[in-house]
């Protein structure tokens, strides 16, 4: 095939028909030469001379043709020279280029080749001795291919460099003189240059790849080898010679027979791979020591030949090491199981408890062994129960349900629990199928019960405020009723018809003031005069009182602790907290049985919760009150403290129902509180919690705190020694008829009388106007300071504490910055204690308690005025 298309090319058709025309032109000169010597053979000679004329003409015929396809071969040929990237260029022995295609003439732009690939050729050791192999063959006529590496528009390129020298005139070296300066003269030489910079970019990342490649699996963290089929190592990686604790070196070359001390299959010629355990020997030597690893090894070919591989792992787990993480897993989960704080129950799909752990047995009140394989209808109530059927066929339906559901329930035992359900399935299966519930059980009961009492404590703190509010409203009312009854008094005297009626009202309205204290002391505002007193001592002065209130059939037994400190209340009020629990525990004894009062302290060293409030820790008196009566049923345990609560309905002699109402906020007010433990049928404890003090303290020397005369039930006024009080149906009526000395002239008194409640404040402008003063009369405290505002000046400011808009606290600050020598009078119905935190760090006014009287109005006035 390459012999015909060598034949069938244009230019050596052409060449062939030159030489056959030039040999018949020779022909036909011989036949006329010899038609002239040899004149007889003319005829012959003339007919070849004819024939051969003829054969020269068709040769010239063809001559033309076939240069007219070797013109076409030729523009083929260097089209497809000039189509190639290739640079291609024929240079004389001067280096000046002879023929080159259009990729040279763009490469070298008409510059020698040597010159140029010098001039850009790059700063390396390695491109330089490649260039001077170049030149060296450029000289010695010699053939030569390289690759150079170029710097062309600041971009390194790789070319590959061929030279070739073309000798043109082979024949002329015989016949002239042998010289080898005419040869090099007559010799032409071939440049190929081929951009070869994607391939080697190619080959370095190839190279880099490989190098990467080696790296990882040379120190992969599994030992990897290989060897041939005579075990010989021929490869090991860093990682089987670090396990081994032998060198690379050392290893290969060494036979694999000689490092495995025994092993299941790792050396039989007969297994094409093995997975399993080898022992091999360890750090060599006579100290070897054995070591166990896991092998994977299997054959393969490579040039035909069979070799072995294999890949080994050390620190594996064994099968004991297995089974010691496996036993110790399993205590891991029993631990949590049998420790969890919530009780867990598996359940299978038909209700039947398969496994629970102990706290689920404390809280079913049953054994591990009662509990297992026992129905959960056994210990859940019907609703309970259905509610789990349930959820179970949620979590049927929805294979893949994970949602945690929560239920509040009772047990049988009557505890609560809240009961947390998850899906009981197995996940690692190939189907996911649901096996049952995993119930998580908390016991609430205790829990339930302190939210109870929490909110019985929000609800007694929300009925005392509003108790208060009930109260102050009643203070104003009452107020306004006894004043004016004792303006009545003063013109109807003790023959009028009226005086009696007068009478009447003035009891009931003191009756009502009797009921609004006791409001006031629930809620915690009553007017205290607390003090230090000796609990002991105290009682010892009280049991006389308690004997006769409980009678003959009661016995009263005290049983005192030693060095209780002393207490700080209100003696009158602590009083009345004892009585009214005296009484109540005598009437639960139904008039026959034991009352116990015993002391002791207490302390505590950790915040107490009571209620809504936090007892600070201290150190505290305790004061126990036991009877033996019939006990408080636990429905009612969370409200005896409840205003207006009553067990006692329909009794003829039944109270209010704010007796213990105003125990709790007696005992509350002075900072303390009070613990109830009652059994139905063998009675009840109240325990008062109060601060304990080591001494007495400056008010220990003041006397006894008697009941005010604003808080007794009789009209009050200022009575001398010498002069009794006048007391007609049991009400001190000396007030109504004498006025109190006077050592002030009420005319030149100018008094600012501030209450938002119309019906207070007429009367008390009407009973000041009486006695002389001059009053001004003012509905908030925004109008008492407009007052101010006009230049007004007055002796005395009495205003009530609570109104709308500014209160009595900061108009009495407000005002004494304007007249600092004015003197005041707070009212509240609420205690005198509020009034001084409300003006705190000021002691310059005085209190008047609501509701008061004409002759307590009229006495706080003249005291403050005269002082």
């Amino acid at each position: 095939m390459l012999k015909k298309n060598t034949a069938n090319r244009p230019d050596r058709q052409l060449e062939a028909t030159l030489s056959a025309l030039v040999y018949t032109v020779v022909a036909l000169a011989l036949s006329l030469f010899m038609l002239f010597v040899y004149p007889q053979y003319s005829l012959y000679l003339i007919v070849l001379i004819l024939l051969i004329t003829v054969l020269c003409i068709a040769l010239a015929i063809r001559i033309m043709s076939a240069s007219e396809e070797a013109l076409t071969y030729g523009g083929f040929a260097n089209e497809i020279l000039n189509s190639r990237e290739v640079v291609h260029r024929i240079d004389n022995n001067r280096g000046e280029a002879i023929i080159e295609n259009r990729p040279a003439q763009k490469f070298f732009e008409h510059t020698s080749v040597l010159e140029y690939l010098q001039k850009n050729l790059a700063e390396d050791r390695q491109n330089l001795l490649n260039f001077q192999r170049l030149e060296s063959a450029l000289k010695n006529l010699k053939k030569e291919k390289i690759t150079l590496r170029l710097v062309l528009d600041d971009e390194e390129k790789w070319y590959d460099v061929a030279i070739r020298p073309i000798y043109l005139k082979k024949s002329d070296i015989f016949e002239e003189e042998f010289s080898i300066e005419k040869i090099k003269k007559e010799t032409y030489f071939f440049w190929t240059l081929e951009d070869v910079t994607a391939a080697k970019n190619m080959e370095k990342i190839f190279e880099e790849e490989r190098k990467k490649l080696h790296y990882f699996i040379h120190h992969m963290p599994v030992g990897i080898y290989i060897a041939a089929a005579d075990y010989t190592l021929e490869y090991v990686n860093e990682s089987f010679a670090s396990q081994l604790g032998i060198s690379r070196d050392e290893l290969v070359g060494k036979s694999l027979k000689d490092l495995v001390a025994y092993d299941d299959g790792i050396l039989n010629p007969h297994l094409p791979s093995y997975t399993g355990t080898a022992v091999f020997h360890e750090n060599g030597g006579d100290k070897a020591q054995n070591l166990e690893l896991f092998v994977l090894q299997n054959n393969f070919k490579e040039n035909g030949a069979i070799k072995i591989r294999g890949l080994t792992v050390r620190d594996f787990l064994t099968d004991k090491q297995l089974g010691d993480k496996l036993n110790t897993a399993f205590d891991e989960i029993d631990w949590l199981f049998n420790t969890s704080p919530s009780g867990i129950l598996f359940v299978d799909c038909e209700g039947k408890v398969c496994r629970a752990n102990r706290k689920a047995e404390e809280i079913l009140e049953v054994s591990l062994q009662d509990a297992d394989n026992g129905n959960i209808e056994r210990f859940f109530q019907a609703p309970t129960v259905k509610l789990l059927q349930d959820i179970y066929k949620q979590y049927a339906a929805d294979v893949s349900a994970r949602e945690i559901n929560k239920i509040e329930s009772r047990l049988k035992s009557d505890k609560i629990v809240r009961i947390y359900t998850a899906p009981r399935r197995r996940m690692h299966a190939r189907e996911s199928t649901l096996d049952g519930l995993v119930l998580y059980l908390d016991d609430t009961t205790e829990q339930k019960s302190l939210e109870l009492k929490f909110a019985q404590a929000q609800k007694m703190q929300a009925m005392g405020q509003l108790a208060g509010g009930v109260a102050h409203d009643f203070n104003n009312l009452l107020t306004a009723m006894i004043g004016f009854c004792d303006l009545l008094l003063q013109r109807h005297g003790i023959g009028d018809p009226s005086f009696a009626d007068l009478i009447q009202i003035k009891q009931n309205a003191n009756r009502a003031a009797g009921l609004v204290r006791q409001l006031l002391a629930f809620s915690r505002k009553q007017p205290l005069k607390p003090k230090r007193i000796d609990v002991t001592e105290n009682f010892v002065e009280l049991s006389h009182l308690l004997r006769r209130i409980l009678g003959e059939q009661i016995t009263l037994e005290f049983n005192h602790g030693s060095d209780l400190g002393f207490i700080r209340v209100d003696p009158v009020q602590f009083s009345q907290v004892i009585i009214n629990l005296a009484v109540n525990a005598k009437d639960a004894m139904n008039g026959r049985g034991v009352l116990r009062i015993s002391t002791r302290t207490e302390h505590l060293s950790e915040p107490y919760q009571f209620g809504a409030d936090t007892i600070a820790p201290g150190d505290f008196v305790v004061i126990s009150v036991t009877d033996t009566g019939c006990g408080i049923p636990p429905e009612n345990l969370t409200r005896i403290f409840e205003p207006f609560f009553s067990t006692k309905q329909n009794v003829v002699g039944s109270g209010t129902g704010l007796g213990l109402a105003m125990v709790y906020g007696i005992v509350r007010q002075t900072e303390g509180f009070i613990k109830v433990d009652s059994t139905v049928g063998k009675g009840t404890t109240f325990s008062i919690h109060l601060p304990r003090f080591e001494t007495a303290g400056e008010d220990a020397e003041q006397p006894a705190v008697k009941l005010k005369k604003e808080q007794s039930p009789m009209l009050t006024s200022a009575t001398s020694a010498n002069q009794p009080p006048k007391i007609i149906f049991g009400l001190n009526v000396s007030a109504v008829e004498r006025s109190q000395k006077q050592t002030l002239n009420p005319q030149d008194m100018k008094i600012l009388f501030v209450e938002d409640e119309d019906s207070v404040r007429a009367f008390g402008v009407r009973a000041l106007k009486k006695k002389g003063f001059t009053v001004t009369a003012c509905n908030s405290a925004e109008n008492a300071l407009e007052q101010l505002k006009n230049g007004e000046v007055f002796d005395l400011l009495i205003t009530d504490m609570v109104m709308p808009g500014l209160s009595g606290a900061d108009l009495a600050k407000e005002i004494k910055k304007s007249l600092p020598d004015i003197r005041i009078i707070l009212a509240s119905g609420y205690s005198e204690e509020i009034a001084r935190r409300e003006l705190a760090g000021s002691e310059d006014f005085e209190f008047i308690a609501k509701p008061y009287s004409l002759g307590d109005l009229t006495n706080k006035v003249f005291s403050v005025l005269n002082r």
